[in-house]
């Protein structure tokens, strides 16, 4: 099959491919070999080979195609997939000791999601599947009770794409799969943008589901990213005990996440901004779900627009963007767009107040997300104190040896 790994072997059935068996060993496959000392960073855990770390040019590789990775001494460091049209030109998915078998994949995913059933216990709401973090570099798969809504982010995963579809089925006897392969990293990688259902179907456009008791309306096949964002799921819960009886703005409020837990954490009122009508819509039917409508309220506007014209101070803000630097060659611009809207947005606040700000690109560090508020602080003349620092949710966990997976970053602030 074209595209597809060739010790993969399929048979037809009805149209549809199934695969049969796993067949070859590791040595079957072409071998790519490190500059010397560049096999430092695989040896810690980091899954990515950038071009100008090979000794050839992959020009000739079909993308998606699997080599064996070496070093320049010739020790084994994994099984990978290639794009040679992509900085990173080479993902590892399977490590020294690992073959790529049928039942190698059904194990990253069991084990994936029996550490989530760990992590929530009894919620059925979750990130199944983390890329790189998981052990699929770009496979990403949230879990909406019997919907469960993936990515295929590379030419690998897309390459294996009906084997996984068919390993959800069988593993989480789901009542509909659906792919939003429409995202970013694919246009990055050179790959089509699509979206729909791969496996069972929706009765509705969406679905309700409890996410640690808020309900909460999830659309997987025209919501954002998947449909939820279930990346601050714990960030969230701080409010709890920073906003009764205060004043909160929710700017970049998407379908209420965080606006909603302030309204039910006791918030006099909290005022939602979004520029997209469809989160608006969802972000109240979300609130009248939870029965705090009478607390929220929501406006369409541009973010910056209306830090500059709105009049109200406010004593709990959060400001939670979409990611400003997709890619380093946007950093530049990122960290002046960063500074400048929490310069405005600490501007906003009343003597005393909670700043909960985040960045949710990975290319923004901690430590030059810290130097962002630093500047943003001196540029509004107010002064603020660090309550806490924290990242995403565990579901999307962090590779010890791959900072890249770490990135959200949440700073809590006081101003003092």
């Amino acid at each position: 099959m074209a595209g597809y790994p060739a010790n993969f072997l399929f048979r037809q059935d009805g149209g549809r491919r199934i695969e049969m068996e796993f067949s070859g060993d590791i040595k079957s496959y072409p071998e790519v070999i490190l500059e010397k000392g560049r096999e430092k960073r695989l040896l810690h855990g980091h899954r990515w080979v950038f071009s100008n770390e090979i000794t050839v040019s992959l020009k000739g590789f079909k993308p998606g195609s699997w080599v064996r990775v070496v070093s320049a001494k010739g020790a084994y460091l994994g099984l990978g997939y290639v794009n040679p049209n992509s900085l990173i030109a080479i993902r590892i998915f399977c490590p020294p000791g690992k073959k790529p078998t049928l039942g190698y994949f059904r194990d990253l995913l069991t084990r994936a999601n029996s550490l989530r059933r760990r992590i929530f216990k009894d919620s059925k709401v979750y990130r199944l599947f983390f890329g790189e973090s998981d052990g699929l570099p770009g496979f990403i798969v949230d879990r909406y009770d019997d919907v469960l809504v993936y990515q295929a982010n590379t030419h690998g995963i897309s390459a294996i794409e009906p084997i996984l579809v068919k390993m959800l089925a069988e593993l989480f006897n789901p009542r509909c799969i659906v792919y939003r392969n429409d995202s970013s990293a694919r246009q990055l990688e050179g790959l089509d943008t699509d979206k729909g259902i791969a496996f069972g179907s929706l009765t509705e456009q969406g679905l309700w589901v409890n996410v640690d008791g808020l309900w909460f309306w999830v659309d997987p096949i025209e919501g954002q990213k998947t449909g939820l964002y279930l990346d601050q799921r714990e960030n969230r819960k701080l409010l709890k005990e920073l906003v009764k009886d205060k004043r909160v703005l929710d700017l970049f409020c998407y379908d209420g996440g965080w606006s909603i837990h302030a309204a039910l954490y006791g918030a006099r009122y909290v005022v939602g901004v979004d520029q997209s009508a469809p989160a608006l819509e969802r972000a109240k039917v979300n609130a009248t779900k939870n029965g705090v409508a009478d607390r929220c309220s929501f406006i369409r506007a541009d973010v910056f627009d209306f830090l500059k014209n709105d009049q109200d101070r406010f004593d709990v803000i959060i400001c939670d963007p979409p990611a400003f630097a997709k890619n380093k060659k946007a950093l530049s611009s990122a960290i002046k767009g960063y500074t400048d809207l929490n310069r405005r947005v600490m501007l906003k606040l009343t003597e005393g107040g909670i700043l909960i700000t985040c960045s949710c690109s990975h290319h923004m560090s901690e430590t030059l997300f810290h130097q962002v508020l630093m500047d943003a602080s001196l540029a509004s003349g107010r002064r603020f104190a660090i309550l806490e620092i924290r990242g995403q949710s565990p579901d999307h966990p962090i590779l010890l040896g791959m900072p890249e997976t770490r990135y959200l970053k949440c700073f809590v602030l006081h101003m003092t």
